[in-house]
Formats: structure tokens, C-alpha cells, sequence
């Protein structure tokens, strides 16, 4: 294995293996390679490299391409982390890009208590992701959030200038309910986390995961990871689901679009196009047909092939 680097303050681990002494002990490290190899993904997590950010250690999967290329923070999507989403971050960066994929804090190998975290602290982490980003590359930032990720995204690009584009897969605003339903659950977070921040809430009693996971080959493992997670504190859903946006009375000015499969079940795309059209923050749609939430998973190489298409007219 390659040595270890310092660089611009943040541990960079290159090589074709990661270095087990920066993992959690509920990692396992030859189930897991046993696995991703019988699912062909081996090669794809081979061109990763491990970087560690931070004090609470912060852990992101960079796949690199060149120091001129634009830079792209990949935010993975509720539950999830980096190492899931590798075939499509190694092929979007063979596009030409510098990928780097964040695991939150609390979330697959980063470090923190599992599952909290405020829109705010994911502010903060990512800034010094984009210090890292400038660092080592360039200036070229752009943010590609899935899911929950998206709002991330948003809320990022609307406190960091640094960031110059966004593409966000599904979106919603806290103050644009898709119904009432929505708008009551959310309300209701408010409360609650005035008396009970740290109660968690199991996310599968109001998201169909299975139906979700249906498709995807490693939906049958699902349960049996440890790094996913199904439970969240109050705090952090409140925080997600409260988090006010300024883009329905004032632009962003920068380039924005959100990537959704004609069929979510999630948010739906009645919901996405009533949301552009009401935003003074001009948003394009990019439809993926016939397909549903999970664009990454089930659809690789049409979002693979629409956010390099959407990413490369970007001026930067």
C-alpha cells in the first residue's frame, strides 16, 4: 500500500486498499470485499482513494482525474454513505471530473454519533471538503446531492459563494409542503424537538425501503449492514425537514438543475415542476424515463450520462 500523505492539513490514503486502522470497528473488512466483488463492484472501489477530514474525522472517497478538472462533492442520499455509490462516482469521474463522495457525520465511516446531525454542522463539514477541493485542484466546485442530499446540496450552495453549480436529484423545501400530510409530519418535528431531540425515529415507518431496494443488487444485504442507518433523532429530522431556503424570493445565480426518474414515488414529478415554477432561482429539469427513486443504483449509466451532459456546460 501506498504511504500515507499529508496534505493542506487532511490525511490523504491512496492505494488499491484502505487502510483498516482509520475504520470503525463495526466494519468487516472481508465480508465486505467478498461482497463487493460478487456484486463486480471491486474495480470500481479500487480507484478510490481515502481521505479523512477534520477533527470528528470526516470521511470522503475521492476519485480522481486531473488537477485542471471541475470538482464535484457527491452528497450520498439518507442512510447511505460513499462506498455504495462507487460504480457511479468512478464512471462519472472518468467523464473528466474529480469526484469526492462525503459520508456525514454519523454516517457510514465518518465519525460521530450515529445518524445526528444539523444542516448546519453538514455546512460546516463540507467547507472543509471545499478547502481540500481548492487545495488540491482547483476552484471548479460543483455539489451533486442525492435524495435528502439534494436539500443538502441546497442549503450548501446558499451559504458558501464557493459553490458555482448544483445538481440535485429530487429536492423539497420546508416551505413548500408537497401536501398536508408532509406538512403536518414536518410541523410536528418542531415540537417534538423541543421535548425529545434525542428520541430516534426508524425513517422505514414512512419511506417504502423495500420497494425501494427492489432493484437494487444490494438490497437483499440491506439489513444486515451495520454502516446503514435506519434511525434518526429528532434533532437531525427537524433540522432536515425544517431548514428554510431563500430561492422562492431570491435567486441563487448560479447554475441549478434537479434529476429525477419520471416514476418517483418519493417526490413526485408534479411536485418537482410546481416547486421550479414557484422558485425565482431558475432550476432545469433533467428526466430520467421510466425510472424511479434510485437514479444511481438502477439507472447508472442514464444519470451517469445526464449529469456529465448537464456538469459539462457549466462555464465554471
Amino acid at each position: 500500500m501506498d504511504a500515507q500523505k499529508q496534505v493542506s492539513g487532511c490525511l490523504s490514503i491512496t492505494g488499491r486498499t484502505m487502510d483498516q486502522s482509520t475504520l470503525p470497528d463495526r466494519h468487516n473488512p472481508k465480508l465486505r470485499q467478498r461482497l463487493f466483488k460478487s456484486l463486480g463492484l471491486t474495480p470500481y472501489l479500487n480507484q478510490r482513494e481515502i481521505i479523512t477530514l477534520g477533527a470528528l474525522r470526516l470521511h470522503c472517497e475521492l476519485y480522481r482525474a486531473s488537477a485542471e478538472a471541475p470538482c464535484l462533492i457527491f452528497i450520498p442520499g439518507i442512510g447511505t454513505y460513499s462506498e455504495l455509490y462507487c460504480e457511479s462516482l468512478a464512471k462519472l469521474s472518468a467523464r473528466g471530473y474529480n469526484v469526492i463522495s462525503v459520508d456525514l457525520r454519523g454516517h457510514g465511516y465518518s465519525g460521530g454519533e450515529r445518524g445526528l446531525y444539523r444542516v448546519n454542522d453538514v455546512i460546516e463539514d463540507l467547507s472543509l471538503v471545499i478547502d481540500f477541493l481548492q487545495s488540491e485542484f482547483n476552484d471548479k466546485i460543483g455539489i451533486f446531492g442525492c435524495s435528502i442530499g439534494g436539500r443538502l446540496a441546497l442549503a450548501m450552495a446558499e451559504a458558501d459563494s464557493r459553490v458555482r453549480a448544483i445538481l440535485c436529484h429530487t429536492l423539497f423545501l420546508s416551505e413548500m409542503p408537497p401536501d398536508i400530510w408532509h406538512m403536518i409530519g414536518w410541523s410536528s418535528l418542531s415540537v417534538s424537538s423541543l421535548f425529545m431531540p434525542a428520541l430516534k425515529i426508524d425513517f422505514r415507518y414512512f419511506i417504502d425501503v423495500d420497494s425501494l431496494l427492489q432493484n437494487n443488487p444490494m438490497g437483499r444485504f440491506a439489513n444486515q449492514d451495520p454502516l446503514l442507518v435506519w434511525e434518526y433523532p429528532i434533532e437531525t429530522l427537524h433540522s432536515l425537514y425544517n431548514h428554510s431556503s431563500t430561492i422562492l424570493s431570491k435567486p441563487l445565480g448560479i447554475p441549478s438543475a434537479v434529476i429525477i426518474g419520471s416514476h418517483d414515488a418519493v417526490f413526485s414529478m408534479t411536485y418537482i415542476r410546481e416547486l421550479i415554477r414557484r422558485s425565482t432561482q431558475p432550476f432545469e429539469l433533467i428526466e430520467i424515463t421510466d425510472a424511479e427513486h434510485m437514479l444511481p443504483f438502477d439507472q447508472v449509466e442514464e444519470t451517469v450520462a445526464a449529469a456529465h451532459a448537464w456538469f459539462a456546460k457549466q462555464t465554471w
